[in-house]
């Protein structure tokens, strides 16, 4: 408990002082595939402690094997009083496979393991009519595993995943950085160095509404377990919310399996 009031207090510690944006979490994916051939796909936007656009798509391989891949694009652009504006853009990629096996009287629980690893990159800088521009960048790339339990109730899903994230953040570079009040200058970044943390994701997904078309609400925090630090300096806060606690809405589509689930129900009737 002591570990995670001090995370809080550090976070908004970062937050009131700001700084520098090199990094946002995406939004954690829960496949909740359950049989061969599921596929779906969702579009989600991040309100709060996690990228702006989030592109998410799973598919059954096999009865036990399943593949995913996630996409993010997150921007801001702000502009001072003072006329100079802010603008960050960041583009993210991940992909990953993994095992999911159903159980339960009714089969309608789901236990669900995948990893995979992304790459991305990421541009901050500052225009200033007249004056020089400060700006900073780096690549990145993550490597994660995600264990998670499923429930299924009739037209409701709910996922509920921890996500072990290892970042690395390569290539930063930094002009000017240190000479921007709009930036905290108490840390500064090096240019050419890199940086690492771990972090922590659980998540809660539900996913609920017609058979093809859902809605989708996610809630989750990040925390930082390794080199918390190195996290802060490259992450502030999103437009809406405190940076640790992540909410994402959006919709989903599910191509399903209809062929094999009318052949199976007519063998059930059958039978």
């Amino acid at each position: 408990m002591r570990r995670v009031l001090y995370i809080l207090f550090v976070g908004a510690l970062f937050l009131s002082t700001g700084c520098v944006t090199l990094y946002k979490p995406n939004v954690v994916h829960s496949p909740l595939l359950k049989e061969k051939g599921d596929w779906n796909t969702t579009a989600a936007i991040g309100l709060s402690g996690c990228g702006l656009l989030n592109i998410q798509s799973s598919y059954a391989v096999s009865s036990h094997a399943g593949i995913m891949a996630d996409g993010m694009y997150h921007f801001r652009h702000f502009t001072s009083a003072g006329a100079s504006t802010e603008k960050l853009n960041m583009f993210f990629g991940e992909a990953g496979g993994g095992y999911f096996s159903s159980f339960g009287k009714d089969n309608n629980r789901l236990f669900q393991v995948y990893s995979g690893m992304g790459y991305g990159a990421a541009y901050d800088r500052i225009d200033s009519p007249g004056e020089s521009v400060p700006e900073a960048s780096a690549r990145y790339f993550n490597v994660f595993i995600q264990p998670g339990l499923g429930f299924t109730y009739k037209s409701l899903d709910l996922g509920l995943d921890l996500r072990a994230n290892y970042v690395r953040l390569f290539e930063i570079h930094a002009y000017l950085y240190e000479q921007f009040e709009w930036w905290n200058t108490d840390f500064q970044f090096y240019s050419d160095t890199t940086l690492h943390f771990v972090l922590l994701e659980p998540a809660l997904a539900l996913r609920g509404g017609g058979e093809k078309w859902t809605g989708v609400f996610q809630f989750g925090l990040t925390v930082p377990a390794i080199h918390a630090h190195s996290y802060f300096m490259v992450n502030t806060s999103s437009m809406l919310a405190f940076p640790l606690f992540k909410v994402s809405l959006g919709f989903s589509y599910s191509f399903g399996n209809e062929r094999e689930r009318h052949l199976n129900s007519a063998l059930t009737d059958f039978r």
